[in-house]
């Protein structure tokens, strides 16, 4: 069975084993979504294999890190300009791993657990219906070697 999701001049086919039981949308979808509502392809993926997309896609910038950490603020001044920003952990397993859109339409704030400003995403977390959460809501700072910021360069 599939899930057929419309947007304006896009049709998208998602295959159902990307949806939890009674279809909750997962990550992977509201980013492929997303993105598709602005042009920019992603192929039908978990967040491990959107991240694997991203890292090798010539269309697809990954930020440099700053000492091994991730630049938040560069991330949110591109999202801030309109840029489509991804924010990408892999687990590197097959255990599943977490993708979100940078949301650039509400100023960083300060999260106590990484200890720094941080920006707003819009993401959907564990079947969840998508929201816009700071960043921080949905990860942690020990997963931080395995996540990436994606610009996307078009």
């Amino acid at each position: 069975m599939k899930l057929r999701l419309a947007l304006p001049g896009i049709f998208i086919i998602l295959c159902c084993a990307c949806a939890t039981p009674g279809r909750k949308l997962q990550c992977n979808l509201h980013v492929i979504n997303l993105m598709a509502a602005r042009g920019i392809y992603l192929p039908q993926a978990d967040a491990n294999g959107l991240d694997r997309y991203l890292r090798g896609s010539p269309q697809w910038q990954t930020l440099p890190k700053n000492d091994g950490h991730l630049d938040h603020n560069a991330a949110y001044k591109y999202a801030k300009k309109g840029k489509a920003v991804l924010l990408a952990y892999n687990t590197g397993t097959s255990a599943s791993g977490h993708i979100v859109m940078v949301y650039g339409k509400k100023g960083m704030q300060y999260s106590n657990a990484w200890k720094t400003t941080v920006p707003y995403i819009s993401g959907s977390l564990q079947g969840r219906a998508p929201a816009v959460a700071l960043m921080s809501a949905h990860f942690n700072p020990a997963k931080e070697k395995r996540m990436s910021y994606y610009l996307y360069l078009k």
